[in-house]
């Protein structure tokens, strides 16, 4: 019997049954003696195992074998100690995922108060960013009426002027309240105007979680710039225990807010835009009306649940990740943008933003807008 036959056979049983079938087989490729009995209890490994071995979504797309990997790393927890080093171990373990989202929390009770007293970042995904916020602020923004670190800047986003500059900055997707009247009132604006496109800019938004995008916050930005309903990305989960079997559900925006710009939205991306940031962009380049700038977004959009494996650890699983509207992976790939611009750290030690220049320049050109910069 080969392993290929014997891995596919154990994943027609039960996933308690798998678990020490494949741990038995592991112990006969040495000796009888090979996996002592465990220190500390081994529940909250295996319950870690078997969580993403029936949710994980992306083992085929990355190549990855979980029984290895589990198996790897059996015998190294069954020598920890306590639950910290068991909690070491599972890190390690989830690092091959290669998945920046994922997170170990250490979390105990002092007084009345859950209080985090210890984390693991089992993998650490390096990146650069193509944009400074300090050239931005001095070199462009400020001197066409930056609304920014005061009455313009309210749930994480500011503008300036539109009749100088139709410009929007977002660290953060604006949800409700003074977040979305301070957004209706840039784009009330703008249609006042009548401009015909504006730029925003994601590229300094590498957090939130991805449902945000596919909930009431995301829909609600997304849908004050679409003319009619637009479908979004997929959402893929898993359907069923083959690694292959999925489900994928459609995200769908419709127009929402007072008013609608439905003008061209030049949107400003790099590789710190993840998750949600990646969520806005896969969903907006379904949009005709919207043209990505910058470079490829980062490749992170993992959705996560929480699960306890000892009294004080817990360790995300992940469950969700999503595909362009083409059923392309945005997970390890990113999302291209559509004109590639690279921005440089000599470029903002010049005082330059390559990216923002280059979206003026096709505001310029493709809409007859006229700015003032020099």
């Amino acid at each position: 019997m080969n392993r290929e036959f014997f891995c596919r056979r154990i994943l027609e049983r039960s996933i308690r049954q798998f678990v020490l079938c494949s741990l038995l087989f592991t112990g006969c490729l040495h000796t009888p003696y090979a996996i002592e009995k465990p220190i500390v209890d081994m529940e909250g490994f295996v319950s870690v195992y078997e969580r993403y071995q029936e949710d994980c979504p992306y083992f085929v797309h990355k190549g990855i074998n979980w029984i290895e990997i589990m198996e790897d790393y059996y015998t190294e927890a069954t020598l920890c100690e306590n639950e910290d080093e068991l909690a070491e171990v599972v890190g390690d373990m989830l690092a091959e995922l290669h998945d920046p989202v994922i997170r170990l929390e250490k979390r105990v009770w002092i007084g009345m108060e859950l209080v985090l007293v210890d984390s693991i970042l089992p993998y650490v995904q390096e990146y650069d960013v193509n944009y400074s916020m300090d050239v931005l602020e001095e070199e462009y923004l400020e001197q066409y009426g930056w609304a920014g670190w005061e009455e313009g800047y309210v749930g994480g986003f500011g503008w300036c002027d539109p009749a100088l500059l139709p410009y929007m900055f977002m660290n953060r997707i604006p949800s409700s309240g003074a977040d979305m009247d301070s957004l209706d009132a840039f784009i009330a604006e703008c249609i006042e105007l009548d401009l015909p496109a504006v730029i925003v800019d994601i590229r300094m938004n590498p957090t939130g979680r991805v449902d945000g995008m596919t909930g009431i916050c995301g829909k609600e930005f997304n849908g004050r710039f679409a003319a009619k309903t637009y479908k979004g990305a997929i959402s893929r989960t898993r359907s069923g225990s083959g690694y292959d079997q999925y489900y994928d559900i459609h995200s769908t925006f419709f127009p929402s807010g007072p008013a609608q710009f439905t003008g061209t939205v030049i949107l400003l991306v790099g590789e710190n835009c993840c998750r949600a940031a990646e969520n806005m962009a896969a969903s907006f380049m379904n949009f005709p009306n919207v043209v990505l700038v910058g470079e490829t977004t980062r490749g992170s959009v993992s959705s996560y649940n929480n699960c306890l494996f000892t009294d004080s650890w817990k360790a995300r699983v992940i469950y969700r990740t999503l595909l362009t509207n083409d059923k392309v992976w945005i997970e390890g790939n990113g999302i291209p943008a559509d004109h590639i611009v690279e921005a440089t750290e000599a470029d903002f030690a010049a005082g330059i933003d390559p990216v923002l220049d280059y979206a003026i320049e096709m505001l310029e050109a493709s809409t007859g807008f006229a700015n003032g910069m020099e």
